[in-house]
């Protein structure tokens, strides 16, 4: 019986000590286009233009041509008991569904296009809006434990013509973040 008073302390403290949670702000994005559509007085494909400067992300859905979103995060050492991508409002033409993808962490903002970044990942989940507002979360948990670079990423997809979200160039504060809690 002693063994089991003495173990309740330990594990209060153990409870108490991994609630912490921090928010983190989105370290790089990038709009991501995938097609064979010619840009720039049909002279260059949109595809091989970086887009990661930008002040806002567009994940877009059309018949011949698609972009998606690419968010990074740079991660604590802390290993996370609990991750969720914070996701902010959007200016849509109504409701829209998005699908998140966890994808590899090689690539930087400033140079990533259709040509450098492959359309791969795995899916993590997916929220809906309404109408333009915020979808909310999107617990990540099973991706953001695994990652052993302390860099996730991931790929936003929409079903929608287009969504359009504040990048992290905008200054606004209203991007995608993620809660980690540690």
């Amino acid at each position: 019986m002693k063994l089991y008073t003495a173990a309740i302390p330990i594990l209060a403290f153990c409870a108490t000590a991994a609630c912490d949670t921090v928010n983190l702000r989105i370290s790089r994005d990038a709009t991501v286009s995938f097609n064979g559509i010619l840009c720039q007085n049909d002279t260059v494909p949109c595809s091989s233009i970086p887009r990661g400067l930008d002040s806002s992300v567009i994940a877009f859905k059309g018949n011949r041509d698609y972009s998606r979103i690419l968010v990074g995060f740079d991660l604590p050492t802390n290993k996370p008991s609990k991750c969720v991508l914070r996701i902010p409002p959007a200016t849509s033409d109504g409701g829209y569904q998005l699908t998140v993808a966890r994808t590899d962490d090689v690539w930087e903002e400033a140079t990533v296009n259709g040509y450098t970044k492959r359309l791969d990942g795995t899916i993590v989940g997916s929220a809906n809006s309404t109408d333009s507002s915020a979808p909310g979360s999107l617990d990540v948990t099973s991706v953001c434990d695994g990652s052993t670079s302390r860099r996730l990423s991931f790929f936003v997809d929409t079903d929608r013509a287009m969504v359009t979200f504040n990048s992290l160039q905008s200054g606004s504060p209203d991007i995608f973040t993620l809660d980690y809690t540690f």
